[in-house]
């Protein structure tokens, strides 16, 4: 009787295929890990973006909110209210040169922001008549995050500006 024998693969083919198999798992390995970390990064640049942008509409509220309360200040009034103009030409607010004026535009200064922390770019108003009655005002405000930056032309290259606006109606 013939007894049957099976062929294995010698020692040696079998180190090398196990060789094989290890490399491609630390190539897998290897590719999660980036895949991982570079997600991270993603969210933690979304979140710091978020972050930025919340804290512009801080300084933007806080300034809106300024203008708003210098309206009513009867007297020593540190905001100029620019006057009322014709209903067809736009508002003050709208031409750019307006917020590099200091005699147009109010730059807040440390003591004028409450409840927060100064900001490295300070936020803005600006407060305007509406029609001929005295009574309404247009205030608007921006506020600037503490990554902002611009160029010689004013232009944001970096961070985040928020504008706010409200109508305000006097007594």
């Amino acid at each position: 009787m013939r007894v049957a024998r099976f062929a294995f693969p010698s020692r040696a083919a079998q180190r090398g295929i196990s060789l094989i198999i290890a490399m491609l798992m630390l190539v897998v390995i290897g590719l999660a890990s980036v895949a991982i970390i570079r997600n991270a990064t993603s969210a933690d640049r979304a979140v710091n973006n978020n972050r930025l942008q919340t804290q512009a509409n801080q300084f933007a509220q806080a300034a809106l909110q300024f203008c708003e309360n210098q309206l009513v200040v009867p007297t020593g009034r540190v905001i100029k209210v620019q006057p009322a103009l014709p209903l067809d030409t736009p508002g003050a607010w709208t031409v750019k040169a307006h917020w590099f004026d200091p005699n147009i535009v109010h730059t807040l200064t440390p003591a004028e922001i409450t409840g927060t922390n100064a900001p490295k770019v300070p936020p803005q108003c600006m407060a305007e008549g509406l029609g001929g009655t005295g009574k309404f005002y247009i205030v608007t405000a921006r506020g600037f995050s503490d990554d902002y930056a611009q160029d010689s032309d004013h232009a944001t290259t970096s961070g985040s500006v928020v504008w706010l606006q409200s109508t305000v109606k006097l007594p």
